[in-house]
């Protein structure tokens, strides 16, 4: 009995750490994504925002870029999506485009001021061959009513 009590407990253990999240929303919209896109995400390239209060209502909300790689049937293919989790739109997601290789490839979340966000991101310029971009830039975007669109300069 207490062999077979002993090999019930080993299987339940949790497995290895992993950069997957425990909430199905995230994990769900991904999935989705991957599914559209006929590709693989692969998470430990995820970047996390979780302390910011993009809509405004003190309550932090939480960010994700991500990326879907062998997109649309090239093998080569990256395309990367900011998703906004805002608390004040009972966390239903918000998602864009942000990042594409031979575009630009997103490094990093910073928030702006107000309903802003910074993307640092590196880019490929005119002379760049697609394996390797050049320069910083940024990608600024604002969240409102429940949406992300680029910010105007």
């Amino acid at each position: 009995m207490l062999e077979l009590l002993t090999a019930v407990l080993l299987t339940q253990a949790p497995g290895p750490p992993s950069c997957v999240t425990a909430d199905p929303r995230v994990e769900e919209l991904i999935a989705a994504k991957k599914r559209a896109l006929h590709g693989d995400e692969y998470c430990q390239f995820r970047i996390y925002e979780t302390l910011s209060d993009i809509d405004g209502d003190r309550r932090e909300d939480f960010l994700v870029v991500f990326g879907i790689g062998g997109a649309e049937g090239n093998a080569g293919a990256v395309i990367q999506f900011l998703a906004v989790f805002a608390s004040g739109s009972q966390w239903e997601p918000a998602v864009a485009e942000v990042g594409r290789r031979g575009q630009r490839t997103i490094q990093g979340i910073d928030r702006g001021p107000g309903s802003a966000i910074r993307l640092e991101a590196l880019e490929y310029g005119p002379s760049d061959a697609m394996c390797c971009p050049s320069r910083k830039t940024e990608l600024r975007l604002v969240f409102r009513n429940g949406q992300l669109a680029p910010v105007r300069k």
